[in-house]
């Protein structure tokens, strides 16, 4: 084992994967997250034009929404991880350069399904307080509806833009929903994308906070036996923190798909 290899697997003993460095004390209705929280929280930004969330889900992978990418060349991607605030964190921020952009097979924008893609990091990043991978669901590691969970993103914080985007990392806690009611409410509203195969679904109760604009690819992170899962990741939400609920591109879905590329990256 080399030195990287050493130091980041101490750390990852240390600390634990999917264990944030500070205790979780509690977008459109969400609070600034508490620094170190959220360490698996990656800045995807293409320089000039915009940027998505993205959660490390490896010391070179990062998870994301395949929506992001048109049609660019990964050497014009930079990760940044460590961040809390998207202005600037110079002490605790590494950025990377994207090597290569690899979007599930069977994505399709029309109906946003297998909206998903990894992003394959230049280099390794080593694991700090700051940074620390995300644990994926295993199969056995079910999530049922009314469980809650949370979001975080630095996207506008309401619908119609009058409001600037944050400048801390934003955080809101929503429930899951069962595909069949999150399904059944698009088509009676007959609002949105359908909810199709792949997909789940969180809202908050009171209707009052959750994903917007510019938080696509962020992160749904759902805690169980004291450690956080990557759920989902954001797809679209049309109502920006109310109805109706934001639907995620599910995680457990295509766990296969993203196993076999983290085994390819760690070669």
């Amino acid at each position: 084992m080399d030195w990287f290899h050493l130091v980041s697997a101490l750390l990852l003993l240390n600390l634990g994967c999917g264990k944030p460095v500070v205790v979780r004390k509690r977008m459109v209705g969400g609070k600034d997250a508490t620094k170190g929280q959220n360490p698996w929280q990656a800045i995807v930004w293409v320089p000039g034009k915009y940027y998505c969330g993205g959660s490390l889900i490896s010391s070179n992978l990062v998870l994301t929404a395949a929506h992001c990418f048109e049609v660019l060349d990964a050497s014009s991607v930079v990760v940044i991880l460590g961040a809390y605030k998207i202005t600037g964190n110079p002490k605790e921020e590494i950025p990377v350069q994207v090597k290569q952009i690899i979007i599930h097979p069977s994505y399709n924008e029309s109906d946003n399904s297998a909206d998903i893609a990894l992003l394959q990091l230049s280099q390794n990043v080593p694991f700090t307080r700051y940074i620390l991978p995300v644990l994926l669901p295993t199969t056995s590691t079910v999530f049922l509806p009314g469980q809650s969970c949370v979001v975080t993103g630095w996207g506008y914080l309401e619908l119609n833009k009058t409001k600037p985007k944050p400048v801390n990392l934003q955080e809101a806690e929503v429930r899951l929903m069962s595909a069949e009611q999150c399904r059944g409410y698009y088509e009676s509203k007959g609002v949105g994308p359908l909810v199709g195969a792949g997909m789940i679904c969180a809202v908050d109760i009171l209707g009052r906070s959750g994903p917007c604009l510019g938080d696509s690819g962020g992160p749904l992170v759902c805690y169980k036996g004291g450690q956080q899962f990557l759920v989902g990741v954001v797809t679209f939400a049309s109502g920006c923190g109310g109805e109706p609920p934001a639907v995620y591109t599910s995680v457990s879905a295509y766990l296969d798909w993203i196993k076999n590329y983290m085994e390819c990256a760690e070669d």
